[in-house]
């Protein structure tokens, strides 16, 4: 057994088992991959391609870019990389071109997800896989684990109205699926002439947890450092529609939430009183190093993950903005949409004005998490056509 080999963690990701075969290579291929996507051992998947004598044509970078070092909704140019064009798919365009694919034999994607609908790399495979359907160049999309588990999802589904490049296609916000699972919906509801292969993964199932791969955790994006942001990331990602502070600029993003307004400590005490599963809240002081409130004394709470399988994140994070607007509702502000000041990004975030126009109107807590669940066993239907990887549960 090859030392490579006798390095690789219990699962097997995609990237490797395509690596694995000879038959792949002498091919000219697109790459559409960022910093995250790494081997078991910590490589970046440009440079195990080319440790295997396999030359990228040109590369592709989503938000935050290639390299993965931009922060959230900043847009790019296009670099050469090594001496490889690197094509920036979120800045000038968010689509490949035509005339980038029509000389490969096949664009390879290759990126990390979260399994949350608001992360823009799920609209950046779509787009893809709506160019090379255009154009005719087969898409091969190597899998990984959904770092969040495959086994539950979690809200309703985005309607077409709402669609936007921080949701759509009718996800809801957690929507329990791989990169690879996604790309046969993709193709299965959306671009069905679309010339796709999925290589999958070996050793993983839809109920192992992160842990339980024995793979090392990477950075999928600048503010989502450990997998307990991501874990929560599907309902403390909607305080960024809000004007407080979701933790940016401190070492706990989406774990860490408050303003210079807010008792830190009578807001713990009634979070505490609602018995969320899966969390306790800490109160604390913080002063964010950047982004909202950079600077400035804020307190606020720690949403401490202490059971993954119990946890229930969009509850948590719609009860932590319900929990506000009732506690401060002269100091709590939405916040404005980056592309149109008249529109609030939360409205963009959860798929509608309902649910920001019932916390603000005092509807109690539990008619808008009775809101936010309504239509889950409508995606639970036609998601089950599209899993790879094991029996599907709510």
């Amino acid at each position: 057994m090859s030392k490579s080999k006798q390095q690789r963690a219990s699962v097997v990701l995609g990237l490797e088992n395509f690596l694995d075969d000879t038959r792949r290579y002498n091919k000219r291929y697109g790459l559409a991959t960022n910093s995250a996507a790494i081997t078991s051992s910590g490589i970046p998947s440009w440079k195990a391609f080319i440790e295997h004598g396999i030359i990228p044509a040109c590369l592709f970078g989503p938000e935050h870019g290639f390299r993965g070092a931009a922060q959230d909704a900043v847009g790019l140019d296009d670099e050469v990389f090594r001496g490889i064009p690197a094509y920036s798919l979120y800045g000038k365009r968010l689509r490949p071109e035509p005339w980038m694919l029509e000389s490969l034999d096949a664009l390879v994607f290759d990126m990390q997800d979260v399994g949350c609908r608001y992360y823009t790399y799920l609209y950046t495979l779509a787009y893809i896989m709506e160019v090379c359907e255009k154009v005719g160049t087969p898409l091969i999309v190597l899998d990984r684990p959904n770092p969040i588990g495959g086994s539950k999802i979690e809200g309703s589904p985005i309607s077409k109205e709402a669609e936007s490049f921080v949701g759509g296609y009718g996800l809801p916000p957690r929507y329990g699926m791989t990169i690879g699972e996604f790309a046969l919906y993709l193709k299965g509801e959306y671009y069905p002439n679309c010339e796709l292969e999925i290589v999958k993964m070996s050793g993983w199932n839809s109920r192992i947890a992160w842990e339980g791969t024995n793979l090392p955790w990477p950075l999928p994006s600048p503010n989502l450092p450990t997998l307990s942001c991501a874990e929560l990331y599907p309902g403390t990602c909607l305080v960024e529609g809000t004007w407080l502070s979701e933790g940016r600029g401190t070492s706990r993003p989406f774990e860490i939430i408050g303003a210079p307004f807010i008792d830190g400590e009578a807001l713990r005490e009634q979070l505490a009183a609602f018995e969320l599963p899966g969390v306790v809240f800490i109160s604390l002081f913080f002063s964010p190093s950047a982004s909202k409130y950079k600077g400035e004394l804020c307190e606020g709470v720690l949403v401490s993950l202490t059971d993954r399988q119990a946890l229930r994140s969009l509850d948590t994070g719609i009860t932590l903005v319900h929990t506000i607007h009732r506690m401060y509702p002269d100091k709590f502000r939405w916040r404005e949409d980056w592309d149109d000041k008249s529109l609030s990004f939360f409205d963009k975030l959860t798929g509608g004005t309902t649910l920001r126009c019932m916390i603000t109107s005092g509807a109690p807590l539990e008619d808008c998490l009775e809101f936010a669940h309504r239509d889950e066993s409508q995606f639970l239907r036609i998601r089950g056509k599209y899993l790879i990887y094991g029996a599907q549960k709510a």
